[in-house]
């Protein structure tokens, strides 16, 4: 049962702190589109560490191809890291290698230091579930610029997650990342209140904005169960 939760409001360069479980959130769009690809029928989804990596992984193993640089697809990729657009693809049954420029590579960094999953605020009510079942927990904010620069929709939607925790636990012994989330008077606007928002919007990619903003419609959590050199395998529990 859970009893400590904090929020990292950037994945750590050097020293993770200790949990029994981190949650990786990357709101827009890279952990929101890992869930809904599931959601969708995925068997599973890869998230590389790297673009070079995801192709090598993809063509291996004759997974679809997903992910952005820059916001856009790459060069001969299937499809981006739209949110909005999974509905649209047939993924039902395949794997997915999936490679974005901040949400692909906190997964694979939280995987390598124990038990990860995927969050979002589609899934927040079920990551709280996932998460409950462990003593001391973190939710991982992806950021941007590489992990390297704070994200506002990261820290909303961990919010949302929070919020859960609390809710079932009044009594959880909380971080300052934690309690900063709790500070957010309403997460789902902050998420398209973001700077990254605005950069989708310029990207004509609003409704990948609205995609992540659909608090807890999805009651599944994309969950780490293997680990490769640079990259790591998740697959839908239902918590």
């Amino acid at each position: 049962m859970v009893s400590e939760l904090d929020v990292l409001l950037l994945p750590p360069a050097h020293q993770w702190p200790a949990a029994d479980a981190y949650a990786v959130v990357d709101a827009l769009r890279a952990t929101t589109t890992a869930v809904l690809l599931l959601h969708h029928g995925a068997r599973a989804v890869i998230a590389a560490e790297s673009e070079a990596g995801a192709r090598a992984v993809a063509q291996e193993r004759g997974a679809l191809l997903a992910g952005e640089v820059g916001g856009l697809p790459p060069p001969g990729f299937d499809m981006g890291n739209s949110p909005a657009e999974v509905g649209s693809h047939a993924v039902a049954g395949r794997e997915v290698v999936l490679f974005t420029t901040n949400g692909t590579l906190a997964l694979c960094a939280a995987a390598a230091r124990g038990p990860a999953a995927a969050a979002c605020a589609l899934n927040a009510a079920a990551a709280a579930r996932w998460l409950a079942e462990r003593h001391r927990v973190a939710i991982v904010c992806a950021g941007e610029e590489h992990g390297t620069v704070f994200a506002l929709e990261d820290l909303a939607a961990a919010a949302c997650i929070v919020r859960a925790l609390v809710a079932a636990r009044p009594d959880l012994e909380l971080g300052d990342g934690a309690r900063l989330a709790l500070m957010l008077p309403d997460p789902v606007t902050a998420i398209g209140a973001s700077a990254h928002a605005d950069a989708l919007r310029a990207l004509g990619l609003g409704e990948d904005i609205a995609a992540a903003q659909a608090v807890d419609t999805v009651q599944l959590v994309p969950v780490v169960t293997a680990l490769g050199a640079g990259w790591v395998r998740l697959e839908p529990v239902r918590a």
